[in-house]
């Protein structure tokens, strides 16, 4: 594979939902710009500064210059030590930056040093010991926290993951019901999508400095919860839902310990992933593509746009982009 290796797509698929919720404006359409193949299916996505970090199962991390998002070149590739990656965050420290890698499967968690994202390179791991399933992972100023499937929740203090030897001090675990798939955290609350378990909120206890995190709330979703995005729409915080067969659950977190069902939407595939850019809400919907929901009301959700791709489970957006990881081919960039 070449670093020019670039295919350029002449035309978008996008499927209009006129006909169900009204028409379409310009500014809501999207076309494919640009692909780039990987040498593994793509399970996670993250962009940061120019740089597109990719989970590619067991071919690892694999970074993909996406300063032109109309041109992508190939950049690096840094095995797995632990034999795969699943979900990852990017950590910035000033001078350095580290892509934090789950492994999924009992197999613990990478990092790996990605200042030169073009020359990722192994600084260190958590060992299995502290593991039981790492699924999805979220970052917060010094703190990291990982959805441990059966094993709950877990966070991590990395201060001192630029130090030589680098630490991640392993803070708590909170145990809960479910099987955690994905995590968000805003303002201090942490939200985790626990599969049959639906929606989870916690916080570390304000009384205590040595990491300890406190259930607040859950509310049961229909389906399977595999992922979570939570953000402020008016004057309400709003969590939604990526509930597998039955689509997006939207709820009131306003109040994160009490949590309300206020919206639904069904969607054609099995919603695996979700990002609140704005007031649109992109979903990963599997073998239906990428979905553009409008949530500028939460509670009437509604699709604007599809774009139907072999599988989809992983996706990263900004103001002018969405960059989608997929099964077969590689990292796709949609303009919307």
């Amino acid at each position: 594979m070449t670093r020019n290796t670039l295919v350029l797509l002449g035309a978008a698929l996008l499927v209009s939902c006129a006909e169900r919720e009204g028409p379409i404006e310009p500014k809501d359409a999207f076309k494919v710009v640009a692909s780039i193949p990987t040498e593994g299916q793509v399970y996670d996505v993250v962009v940061d500064d120019g740089w597109a970090y990719l989970a590619t199962g067991e071919l690892g991390l694999t970074t993909i210059d996406v300063r032109d998002p109309e041109a992508p070149a190939q950049g690096g590739r840094l095995d797995p030590p632990n034999g795969y990656s699943k979900s990852l965050v990017v950590v910035d420290r000033g001078m350095r930056k580290f892509a934090c890698v789950t492994a999924g499967s009992y197999l613990g968690m990478f990092v790996a040093d990605v200042t030169d994202p073009t020359a990722p390179f192994y600084w260190t791991e958590v060992q299995p010991s502290y593991v039981e399933s790492y699924e999805d992972v979220a970052a917060v100023d010094t703190m990291l926290y990982v959805a441990d499937r059966s094993g709950g929740l877990v966070s991590f203090d990395i201060k001192e993951i630029d130090h030589t030897p680098p630490d991640l001090h392993f803070a708590n675990r909170l145990r809960l019901p479910g099987y955690a798939r994905g995590v968000a955290v805003r303002d201090g609350v942490i939200y985790v999508a626990q599969g049959e378990a639906g929606l989870v909120t916690a916080r570390h206890r304000p009384d205590n400095f040595s990491g300890v995190m406190e259930p607040l709330d859950s509310l049961d979703t229909e389906d399977y919860a595999n992922d979570v995005a939570v953000g402020s729409l008016g004057n309400q915080v709003v969590a939604f839902v990526a509930d597998n067969a039955r689509g997006i659950w939207v709820i009131d977190a306003t109040d994160p310990a009490d949590l309300r069902q206020i919206g639904w939407h069904r969607t054609p595939g099995n919603a695996k992933q979700v990002i609140l850019h704005r007031d649109r809400l992109l979903v990963a919907d599997s073998y239906e593509g990428v979905l553009v929901l409008d949530v500028s009301r939460p509670d009437r959700p509604h699709v604007i746009g599809q774009y139907v791709v072999n599988a989809s489970y992983s996706m990263a957006a900004d103001d002018d982009y969405i960059y989608v990881g997929t099964t077969r081919n590689g990292l796709v960039i949609l303009s919307w």
